[in-house]
Formats: structure tokens, sequence, C-alpha cells
């Protein structure tokens, strides 16, 4: 018998590939209900963004520089925070999945009372309509 015959040996086999847990139909579905919470939060921040300027503009003041930066802050933390949640939990399982886009919108909650008395700190006056 040649060794060209013979069968192979486990050494010479490749090693199986570890399987990949991927986001199933459920999974998405989380991800997209989510998605609506944080892009709730977004357009909260969005509203704040237009009013305040609009207020602003209205009474002829310019706005802070650091007053400007927190409110563009309240519209990008809930998007930076959910893009990461989202690639953090691409191969989490569903509950585990869920647990975590609630851990990062209680983030999103924290940051978003952080920047707000940061700009109530910054413009310590309200602005008469």
């Amino acid at each position: 018998m040649t060794s060209a015959s013979a069968a192979p040996s486990a050494d010479s086999l490749p090693a199986p590939r570890p399987i990949k847990h991927v986001r199933g139909r459920a999974g998405w579905i989380v991800a997209v209900v989510f998605a609506f919470l944080y892009a709730l939060a977004a357009f909260q921040g969005l509203s704040n963004f237009i009013g305040l300027t609009q207020s602003f503009s209205t009474v002829g003041v310019v706005m802070p520089g650091n007053a400007l930066i927190a409110l563009i802050g309240l519209i990008a933390a809930p998007i930076l925070v959910f893009a990461l949640v989202l690639w953090g939990t691409r191969r989490a399982r569903t509950v585990s999945a869920v647990l975590v886009y609630l851990v990062g919108f209680a983030v999103v909650a924290v940051i978003t009372l952080d920047l707000q008395s940061l700009y109530r700190s910054i413009v310590p006056f309200i602005i008469p309509v």
C-alpha cells in the first residue's frame, strides 16, 4: 500500500470552521424596533436644535459655540450609540441583543440629559418669544 492511496490522517484534514451565529429574523425585528426608538431620540435632538436656533435668530442673539456643539451632540449621540449597538450585537442571540439595546438606550438618555444640562449652564436665560 502506498502513501498516496492511504486514508488521510487527522493531521492532514483541515480544521472545521467554527459556526458563526448571524442575526436572524427575530434579531432584525428587534433591531428595527429599537431603531425607531433611537430615531425618536435623534429627532428630539433635531427638534431642540431647530427650535433653539430659530429662537436665537428671532431675538437677534448669536448662539454660543459651546451651546451649538451641545445641540449637535443631542442629535449625534443616539445615532452613534445605535450604530455601536447594532455592530456589537451582530452575532448575539436575540434576548442578549434586546438587553444590549436597552442598555444603549439608557446610555443615550444619560448623554441626552448631560448635554441638556450642559446647554442650560451655557445659556442660563430663557429667550422670550
